[in-house]
């Protein structure tokens, strides 16, 4: 297997920072579950982690669909996908050689962008379909660009 070149790198952490601002577990989930566990930080794994990961990722895809959840652009859900992108982006470009801090900025800024541009697309949406569709519409695009930015770099 070649070494994932930069267009690459760079798509795959737009799309890992794309995910994580729709779902913030997502871009941890899908790079703990989908890269190689050699290329991996040794924290990342421990047994549990990716187990862990899964279920915070599944986790969010019901509570997010409570009357009560609060809003994803608050900062306390917003400090969480920013945190988490980077975190996420950063490991995704290690595991491709690459520095992981331009990957964790630019991860973390697109998951801003799409936080609140996840909240105008799922408001849309709902205009044209019942809320919780519109919900599974959008959880279904945070789990396809997340698997596209982990797929990038495998293969």
């Amino acid at each position: 297997m070649s070494r994932p070149n930069t267009v690459q790198v760079a798509i795959g952490t737009l799309a890992l920072g794309t995910a994580t601002g729709l779902r913030s577990q997502m871009g941890m989930a899908a790079v703990l579950l989908g890269l190689n566990e050699n290329t991996l930080p040794r924290s990342c794994r421990k047994p549990g982690a990716r187990l862990t990961a899964l279920t915070a990722a599944a986790g969010e895809l019901v509570v997010d669909k409570l009357p009560g959840t609060p809003d994803r652009t608050e900062p306390l859900g917003l400090a969480a996908r920013i945190s988490l992108a980077a975190l996420a982006c950063g490991i995704l470009a290690s595991s491709a050689s690459r520095k992981p801090l331009p990957a964790a900025v630019i991860g973390a800024g697109t998951a801003v962008a799409a936080a609140f541009g996840g909240r105008v697309f799922r408001q849309k949406l709902s205009t044209r379909l019942p809320p919780v569709a519109a919900a599974l519409v959008e959880d279904a695009l945070a789990v396809s660009v997340a698997v596209l930015a982990v797929r990038l770099i495998r293969e």
